[in-house]
């Protein structure tokens, strides 16, 4: 005989499952919509161009170059508005990763206060199916950064990672001696810390990273 506790159990993983389905109905109903409206549209715009190549009124060569300018503004738009899903390209497999750096980190935390825990970085989708790693529900799958900046594995007080065992590719590739993007040290050898690439990177996160005021809404995987 089942006791209380178990059938409601039952019943709210039941109306759970249900409200899935609803929304994975939805979504997919959404996504049909959608494709047929490409679809649509890409017929009439390759119609439309064929009809203005064989008027010799526009050239393939010159739509060609054309399009790959505004592919690229489309792109640069498409990143700005912080829409659509975002996944590490060319992915590889983090356990059998080959090009891990050696960077001794224990003796510069002191200085850099971790400062590549602010990096941000898209998942792989092992990251995401194995669920170690948070992601951002606003930017799907941006690595969890907190209000602070910070990833939100990493240990505050000890300037440590919790989760190295299962740290994305992007953590165990980056070498703070020689990285042309995000310049850590002005002199490394030295451990003269870049402010100016700290200030960089604050910068960076705002316009990155959409902050909400509850936490419990802002991040998958917690």
């Amino acid at each position: 005989m089942q006791s209380e506790y178990q059938t409601n159990t039952q019943n709210n993983s039941h109306e759970f499952l249900k409200e899935i389905t609803r929304g994975l109905l939805y979504t997919h109903t959404r996504i049909n919509a959608n494709t047929t409206r490409n679809l649509e549209a890409s017929s009439f715009l390759y119609a439309l161009i064929e009809l203005l190549s064989e008027k010799d009124i526009l050239s393939i060569e010159e739509l060609d170059e054309r399009k790959k300018q505004v592919a690229h503004r489309l792109v640069n738009k498409f990143v700005e508005s912080k829409i659509g899903l975002l996944y590490q390209d060319p992915e590889c497999d983090k356990y059998t990763f080959e090009h891990e750096t050696d960077v001794d980190c224990e003796s510069r935390r002191h200085i850099c206060k971790a400062i590549c825990c602010k990096f941000p970085f898209a998942l792989s989708r092992q990251d995401v199916e194995e669920g170690a790693i948070r992601w951002e529900f606003g930017r799907p799958y941006l690595i969890a950064h907190d209000d602070d900046g910070y990833c939100i594995h990493l240990d505050r007080e000890s300037y440590r990672c919790t989760v190295w065992e299962q740290r994305p590719v992007p953590c165990r590739g980056f070498d703070c001696e020689d990285n042309e993007k995000w310049k850590v040290w002005e002199d490394y050898v030295k451990m003269v810390i870049n402010d100016e690439m700290i200030k960089q990177i604050d910068d960076s996160n705002e316009k990155v990273y959409i902050y909400q005021n509850s936490k419990d809404n802002r991040r998958v995987g917690e």
